[in-house]
C-alpha cells in the first residue's frame, strides 16, 4: 500500500508538471471532464487542486534556485519573493513581476552592505584605475587609464562630489551607486576589462528592472531618461520577462561564486 501511495504521489507531481505547460491546455480540459464523470467534482474544486499543485511546484523551483546561495540569513525571504515573482509571471502581471524580481536584487545588495566590508575597499582604492587593460609586453592585464573606481561607481568625474558621496555611510548611497559598487566588487570580482562593455550592459538591465519596479509607483515625475526606458518596457514586456529572469540568475550566480 505504501508503495502504491508513493507511486500515486509521483503521478500527481508528473500531472502537475504537465498542467503547468500552456501547450497542454487540452489535457487540463479533458482531465476536468474525467473528474466530473467519475467523482462529480466541480470545476472550481479542480482549479483549487491545480493551483495547489502549481504553487507547490513553484515553491520547489524557488528552493532549488537558491539551494547553494551563501547568504543564509536572507534565503527564506528570497525564496518567498521568487515564488511571488513566478506567480506574477504566470498571471502576466508585469508590474508586480518586476517588483518581486527587483526585491530579490535589493535584499541581496542590502545584505552584502550589512554583512561585508567591501565599501572600505572602495574607499581606500577610489583613485585607482577601475579598468584592466591588456599589456602586450607582459601578456597580463594591468590597471591603467583615467577612469577610477570612484568615477565608475558614482558616474561622475567631479572629484569633490565623489569624495562627498564615498565618505557618506554606504546605507545612504543612492540605489544605483550601491548596485554599481556591488557589480564591481562581487559580480566582476574587481576585474573589469576594457575590451568589453559588459559592465555597462549588466548595469543597464538591472536599471531597467528598477524602472519596471517603479511602474508600481504611479504619479511620480519621470526624467526623460526614465520615460524612455518605460516606453521600451511596456510594449516589450513579454521579452523582458525572460531578460529579467536571465539577469537575475546570472547576477546571483556570479555574486555567489565570488562570495567568501
Amino acid at each position: 500500500m505504501v508503495k502504491n501511495k508513493e507511486d500515486l504521489k509521483l503521478l500527481l507531481e508528473f500531472i502537475s508538471k504537465i498542467l503547468e505547460q500552456e501547450e497542454n491546455g487540452w489535457f487540463k480540459e479533458n482531465l476536468k471532464k474525467v473528474l466530473l464523470l467519475n467523482n462529480n467534482s466541480s470545476f472550481s474544486q479542480f482549479d483549487e487542486i491545480y493551483e495547489y499543485c502549481l504553487k507547490k511546484i513553484i515553491k520547489e523551483h524557488a528552493k532549488q534556485f537558491y539551494n547553494d546561495f551563501k547568504l543564509l540569513d536572507i534565503k527564506p525571504r528570497l525564496v518567498d519573493d521568487f515564488v511571488r515573482m513566478e506567480t506574477f509571471r504566470r498571471d502576466d502581471n508585469f508590474e508586480d513581476f518586476c517588483l518581486a524580481a527587483y526585491q530579490q536584487l535589493e535584499v541581496i545588495i542590502s545584505e552584502l552592505i550589512i554583512s561585508t566590508d567591501f565599501s572600505n575597499y572602495i574607499r581606500e582604492n577610489k583613485d585607482l584605475p577601475s579598468l584592466l587593460k591588456y599589456d602586450v609586453a607582459t601578456g597580463n592585464f594591468i590597471r591603467r587609464g583615467n577612469q577610477t573606481i570612484g568615477k565608475l561607481i558614482f558616474l561622475t568625474s567631479d572629484q569633490v562630489k565623489i569624495n562627498t558621496l564615498i565618505n557618506a555611510p554606504i546605507q545612504s548611497w543612492f540605489f544605483n551607486h550601491k548596485y554599481r559598487a556591488v557589480l564591481y566588487y562581487f559580480y566582476f570580482n574587481k576585474e573589469v576589462k576594457t575590451n568589453s562593455d559588459l559592465f555597462d550592459r549588466i548595469y543597464e538591465i538591472g536599471n531597467f528592472l528598477y524602472q519596471g519596479r517603479n511602474l508600481n509607483h504611479r504619479g511620480a515625475v519621470q526624467s526623460q531618461y526614465q520615460q524612455n526606458i518605460i516606453d521600451d518596457l511596456i510594449p516589450n514586456q513579454h521579452k523582458y520577462y525572460f531578460k529579467f529572469l536571465g539577469f537575475l540568475e546570472d547576477f546571483i550566480s556570479k555574486v555567489n561564486t565570488n562570495l567568501p
